[in-house]
């Protein structure tokens, strides 16, 4: 009889503060919390868009609005912290899609 091996950590669960989540019967996909304060909470993005002008730092500031799918423990979401959490998030994983080819960004 064989034993199952125990599943490695996927590039997306490894080292992560959040999964990609979707019900079968959404065409979406949420971010999942996993970790710290927000841990369970499920959301997604909706309107994302970046500014023309780059700031004096060279940064181009990144906008987006969100919708919150499930807030299992009541956490405060209209902070400034929690939308500064789920905006790292974004541009962590806009930064990856651009470096796998899977987005781009005109110019």
């Amino acid at each position: 009889m064989s034993m199952q091996k125990e599943n490695s950590p996927t590039d997306q669960t490894k080292n992560k503060r959040y999964v990609f989540a979707q019900r079968q019967e959404d065409d979406f996909t949420c971010i999942k919390l996993t970790e710290g304060i927000y841990e369970g909470i499920i959301y997604k993005y909706d309107k994302v868009s970046f500014e023309e002008k780059p700031l004096d730092s060279g940064d181009i500031p990144l906008r987006f609005t969100y919708d919150i799918m499930a807030n299992p423990n009541k956490e405060e979401i209209e902070s400034e912290d929690f939308r500064n959490y789920i905006g790292d998030i974004l541009v962590e994983i806009v930064n990856q899609q651009l470096e796998e080819g899977k987005i781009t960004i005109n110019e």
